[in-house]
């Protein structure tokens, strides 16, 4: 590795290295501080998964710089000796940043929270009107249909169809699917904006209480802006630790968090009505669609655990679809102010 980032550096001008260290947080992006007697930063391999055209990098970081202008705590990104703003080497995708001074997302700190959320609706404010033609490839994101495929697969490689109990989970979360559509069907016009695409606590940074980083854009792209709303309620407002043993979320929101979350929201950004309808419903087609998901990819033959598993995403998708009016009831009010 030591090779790979001295021959990666040698593409910038960022003076005399000193040192260089692995950085083992997160999941996917091979990443190293870099400190050098011009400053420290922090050096970016894309993973596979996450590669992108040309123009949709050169759109995100045309985002990151844009918010750079208004204020708004994204990184700052270096330039190759070319004056390209990310660097292509013998098929990997590298990208430099300044490097962020920051401490980690405290879970049970509220003022964390608020923070967390106040930035998103300052985010979702200032993106207004940004909607750069490279990021509306993606496609949509969040969908019955997309549910229906990822079911489709899961059924077909575990074979549930084999097994009556199985099949019996099946058919009700095909049910489900049916649900979400007819919803999703009459939820008309929402808003759309460039959505971070990844907004966590991880790709957050502290100074105290006040958020001095927001990093990643690797996923900003074209989407309805209550979908990062749904996804961020998600994390932000779920137990941790939870009580489910064999997906990817922890359980069921809590709703001070959740009620929290959306208040501090307000301050700087809003939902329209018929946003708050769609919350619930984008609450339950992502945990649907992304547990499923990853039980797939785990496994391409059926667990041992395969009923227990899909009792657990019964159960979440059961929690969302029953406590719709719950979650419409207290977005109001936060939208209110109340």
């Amino acid at each position: 590795m030591e090779g790979e980032v001295a021959r990666v550096l040698g593409y910038y001008r960022l003076g005399q290295v000193s040192a260089v260290r692995r950085i083992e947080s997160g999941f996917v992006d091979e990443k190293w501080l870099v400190e050098t007697d011009q400053g420290r930063y922090f050096l970016k391999r894309r993973h596979p998964r996450r590669r992108q055209s040309a123009r949709v990098i050169h759109a995100q970081h045309e985002l990151i710089q844009t918010l750079r202008q208004w204020g708004f705590p994204a990184p700052s990104v270096i330039p190759t000796l070319r004056g390209d703003t990310f660097l292509l080497l013998e098929g990997e995708q590298y990208e430099v940043q300044k490097y962020i001074d920051g401490g980690p997302y405290h879970q049970g700190r509220p003022e964390h929270l608020q923070a967390a959320a106040r930035l998103l609706g300052s985010y979702h404010t200032l993106v207004e009107g940004f909607a750069p033609q490279a990021l509306r490839e993606r496609g949509v994101l969040y969908a019955p249909a997309k549910a229906r495929e990822i079911l489709r697969r899961l059924c077909e490689s575990w074979q549930l169809e084999q097994d009556p109990h199985l099949a019996q989970i099946a058919w009700q979360m095909d049910t489900c699917v049916d649900q979400l559509a007819d919803r999703f069907s009459r939820h008309g016009d929402l808003p759309y904006v460039v959505i971070h695409g990844d907004y966590h606590a991880g790709n957050l940074l502290f100074d105290g209480d006040r958020i001095v980083g927001v990093v990643d854009y690797d996923k900003a792209n074209w989407q309805p802006r209550v979908a990062e709303m749904a996804e961020a309620l998600i994390y932000f407002a779920s137990p941790r630790p939870g009580h489910l043993k064999h997906l990817v979320y922890p359980g069921f929101l809590e709703w001070e968090p959740f009620r929290r979350f959306l208040q501090a929201y307000t301050r700087d950004g809003v939902l329209i009505e018929g946003e708050i309808c769609a919350l619930p419903d984008y609450i339950c087609c992502i945990w649907f669609s992304f547990s499923l998901q990853r039980l797939w990819e785990k496994s391409a033959q059926c667990p041992t655990q395969a009923a227990e598993a899909l009792h657990e995403v019964l159960t979440l998708v059961d929690w969302a679809l029953t406590r719709r009016a719950e979650m419409i009831k207290v977005a109001q009010a936060a939208m209110r102010k109340e």
